[in-house]
């Protein structure tokens, strides 16, 4: 198939039922109040790409010094012919002069990544929740620390994100000691983060609060309380990320992709 003509724009509101059946054939779940969150934050893009219709699609997060890149989706039938390249690179170009990029990759599209400039961070795994754990944290509101924490521990300035993020879902807080997770209860599927805590099991409590079969991004898999659905690699373009990973237990379930 050749690719022909290509047209790269802003997505608006009437596309997001097709961005949303697009990441459903990929198992991502997504919601249209994800979109929603997302168009609200301030700091957050997506494009479409169009050729006979949407057949791709990628979104961009601006945290500052640091831009994220998610969701970079073709259409099964239109992979391989330089789409989802395109889509990267409008995508880096539109993020501007960042000191760093980052995005998670799949085992199959480190390649592709790898050939488009990124290098490799470390693995995470996305996990769902099983069970054989009752939840020992103590509910709350929003907390201006929630925003200093998140920006110590990631680099990230996202304040009106993280609030979106919160009022969708609650906020939940470790007994003793310093933390907060963001917990989203969802029809299609419920996650919980980001999570910050120097204590790896608030993590493991606070998605029991969802219950069975909750998802989340972490670099400290529980094989006791959490299954492994698949590996996720962070890669950058720039600087290597600073992440504080001995207070760092999820990473925000707008992430993906």
């Amino acid at each position: 198939m050749r690719l022909g003509i290509l047209k790269i724009r802003m997505a608006n509101r009437e596309d997001y039922d097709r961005l949303i059946s697009l990441s459903q054939e990929e198992g991502w779940n997504y919601e249209l109040k994800d979109f929603l969150i997302m168009e609200r934050s301030g700091c957050s893009k997506t494009l479409v790409a169009e050729r006979e219709g949407i057949i791709g699609m990628i979104t961009l997060f601006d945290y500052g010094e640091i831009g994220w890149i998610s969701n970079l989706l073709v259409e099964k039938r239109w992979r391989k012919i330089g789409v989802g390249r395109s889509l990267l690179m409008e995508g880096i170009r539109m993020l501007g002069r960042k000191k760093t990029i980052a995005l998670f990759s799949t085992q199959e599209s480190l390649p592709f990544y790898l050939k488009n400039g990124f290098a490799k961070d470390r693995d995470l795994y996305f996990v769902k929740f099983l069970g054989g754990l009752e939840g020992s944290v103590k509910k709350g509101g929003w907390s201006e620390s929630i925003e200093r924490m998140d920006r110590l521990c990631f680099g990230y300035r996202r304040g009106p994100l993280l609030r979106l993020l919160a009022e969708s879902g609650s906020v939940v807080y470790p007994k003793e000691g310093e933390g907060f997770a963001i917990i989203r209860p969802g029809t299609m599927e419920s996650s919980v983060g980001p999570v910050i805590c120097d204590d790896s099991g608030f993590l493991y409590s606070a998605m029991s609060l969802l219950g069975v079969g909750s998802t989340a991004v972490t670099p400290y898999p529980d094989p006791r309380f959490a299954e492994i659905i698949f590996k996720a690699t962070l890669m950058y373009l720039g600087d290597r990320p600073r992440i504080d990973y001995s207070k760092v237990q999820a990473f925000a379930g707008l992430e993906y992709g």
